[in-house]
């Protein structure tokens, strides 16, 4: 979030070198450093010149990310242009419409973040429609995973909204959907011990597709985060054990053994002393907090981002 253009070039330089993996990271890193800068749009407090230069920049980076062969690199533009977006509300439109109708699904899904982070916080209805619009709309499953967990991202402030509004996502056909369904409810309801939003997961903790199972098992611990063994009459307790169960028993797919393992972890993050929280207690939006969120939910793509 500095701006700082002499570090932009350089990452700049890197992507230029056309290597997936190291372009993929500084399409990314370049979105972290201009994270909240609006990618040069008309509306904040930057120098004139600077602002010339982001614009160029993003200029360049949408006709780079609709050559190059290399998804990653799409991805990591992707990314970084929907960083760039963060907090910038109705001045970010142009570019994410301009993404919203992109043939490459990748820049789509780049999209729904940008959608997410601009309107962050915000409950805008017009966000939430465009999302909820992709969701059942989109021809590409990352795309519509994309566009449902956003919603948790833009309601964040009231979060009891969030479960009402995915309620019959989670009932839907598409994998893709449910399994960000799941991460939305556990997101939005992060540390409440809300019943509802467990008993919402419940069901999808024996869906018939693995990554679901581990969404719905990451989802749960988000919400039972910070929160003792005798909340929820007791069910924390049973969720335990079935974590453990799932980590130690072999016949588990990858996928969900990886969620359980995951998960035993954010339930007991900071030993049951944090929680995972976008705002602070009076009402800012907390940037890294929302930042590190959307990198972390990278790691569907990217397993490093895991750590996030």
């Amino acid at each position: 979030g500095s701006n700082e253009l002499s570090i932009v070039n350089e990452l700049k330089y890197l992507l230029d070198t056309d290597s997936a993996v190291a372009g993929e990271a500084a399409g990314i890193a370049m979105g972290m450093v201009l994270v909240g800068s609006g990618a040069g749009n008309v509306h904040n407090s930057l120098p004139a010149q600077d602002k010339e230069e982001i614009m160029e920049l993003v200029g360049e980076l949408k006709s780079y990310a609709r050559e190059t062969q290399h998804e990653k690199l799409i991805r990591g533009i992707a990314l970084g242009l929907a960083l760039m977006q963060y907090g910038q509300e109705e001045n970010a439109d142009a570019l994410i419409e301009d993404m919203r109708s992109d043939r490459d699904p990748v820049l789509r899904y780049g999209a729904q973040y940008a959608l997410a982070l601009a309107y962050c916080g915000t409950g805008s209805n017009k966000a939430i429609r465009i999302l909820l619009h992709t969701a059942v709309s989109d021809v590409s499953d990352d795309v519509r995973m994309a566009a449902v967990i956003g919603l948790a991202f833009v309601l964040f402030k009231t979060p009891e909204r969030v479960p009402q509004l995915v309620k019959l996502l989670m009932e839907s056909f598409n994998p893709h959907v449910r399994y960000a369904s799941c991460m939305a409810v556990g997101i939005a309801m992060a540390g409440t011990g809300d019943a509802e939003s467990v008993a919402m997961l419940e069901p999808m903790l024996d869906d018939m597709t693995d990554y679901v199972r581990q969404g719905a098992l990451m989802g749960t611990a988000m919400i039972y985060m910070q929160q003792s063994d005798s909340s929820n009459s007791r069910k924390i307790r049973t969720f335990r054990e079935r974590l453990a169960s799932i980590v130690s028993e072999k016949h588990h797919s990858t996928l969900t053994k990886m969620g359980a393992i995951l998960s035993s972890g954010i339930i007991d993050s900071g030993g049951r002393n944090c929680s995972l929280g976008l705002g602070s207690r009076n009402g800012f939006t907390k940037m890294n907090s929302v930042v590190g969120l959307v990198m972390w939910l990278q790691h569907w793509h990217w397993y490093p981002m895991m750590h996030m």
